[in-house]
């Protein structure tokens, strides 16, 4: 039988270890790590988004890309983690959208994007922080004050309007960027609707081997979590519906299954095999071993804390694995 002694790893930079000297710096007040790392990290879109992401989750809090913007202010990836930071600082702020300091926070941080943009032409990242102001600019009744945010989509699909320029302009530097249908996601959810419309297009759209099937787990999963936030209950036949289990089965099979050991072990992998594993064994269908294994210790918040009721999340990771792992094993 499989063993289902792990000690678990829960940190946003997972599997990624370059990362960890990271926020020893950080907490000093230093970039020179995060400098090197970048130079390191080069044209790897994937890479360079998921990096960026998690160290401005950190940095956001301190002074260091601060110090590096203000010593390197013609340095692109000084300019790049300027932009990453002003964003996530955004989503730091307890006012509502229409609050003086949110909007010129926001105009700070969208002038710090086009810094980065014209630093860099090709690189994705301040692209996507762009996708992410947009959210706060998700009130339908002031459409005509941000008209980059509610452009129509330009396909021949009814979709709803939404910051499509800039989804766009990250998907022709980085076509399957996750983090970008991440944000159009966020800012769907921000406005009231069309999330799953735009998640299911996505999946809809998506060939063989491409994690674009992931987007409507996405969806279901912000649903889920918001029906048991504001009803105060936890119904997992949500999970077994007929139409959540087709979309589960499709990212299984049109994703995850062509995947090699390689890839599987990308650090920017991590959430979406942790979301898959965990949608395939809340939905009952089968093949969640093979995702474990992938997973190995580096459990993250989504899914096990943000959707799990109950406080010991690390248990329910340990009994869902071992679930799996045992069925697994005797189908073989």
């Amino acid at each position: 039988m499989p063993s289902n002694d792990i000690t678990l790893i829960d940190h946003p930079a997972g599997r990624d270890t370059a990362l960890y000297p990271v926020f020893e710096d950080l907490k000093l007040n230093r970039y020179r790590v995060v400098k090197e790392v970048l130079a390191e990290t080069g044209h790897n879109w994937q890479l360079r988004t998921f990096r960026s992401q998690v160290i401005a989750l950190y940095a956001a809090g301190t002074k260091a890309i601060d110090y590096w913007h203000q010593e390197e202010p013609t340095n692109p990836d000084a300019l790049m983690m300027w932009a990453r930071v002003l964003t996530q600082r955004m989503f730091h702020l307890r006012h509502p959208a229409n609050n003086l300091a949110v909007i010129n926070a926001a105009n700070q941080a969208r002038r710090a994007c086009h810094a980065a943009i014209r630093a860099c032409q090709q690189c994705p990242v301040a692209w996507t922080c762009l996708l992410g102001l947009a959210q706060f600019d998700a009130d339908p009744r002031y459409k005509q004050d941000a008209a980059e945010h509610w452009a129509p989509s330009q396909t021949i699909d009814a979709l709803p309007d939404g910051p499509w320029p800039l989804f766009w302009a990250v998907r022709q530097r980085d076509p399957e960027n996750r983090e970008a249908y991440q944000r159009m996601l966020q800012f769907f959810y921000a406005c009231g609707g069309g999330a799953h419309v735009f998640a299911q297009w996505t999946a809809m759209r998506a060939g063989e081997c491409s994690i674009l099937h992931m987007p409507p787990l996405y969806a279901y999963a912000e649903d889920y979590r918001h029906r048991r936030s504001s009803q105060g209950t936890s119904d997992f036949r949500y999970w077994t519906d007929h139409q959540v289990r087709h979309y589960v089965e499709r990212a299984r099979d049109g994703w995850f299954t062509y995947l090699d050991a390689d890839t599987r072990s990308s650090p920017a992998l991590s959430i979406d095999l942790n979301l898959l594993a965990y949608a395939l064994t809340v939905s009952g269908v089968e093949g969640a071993g093979p995702v474990f294994e992938a997973i190995g210790p580096y459990a993250t918040a989504m899914p096990w804390q943000n959707l799990v009721p109950r406080s010991n999340w690390a248990e329910d990771f340990h009994q869902a694995r071992a679930y799996a792992l045992a069925q697994q094993h005797v189908s073989r």
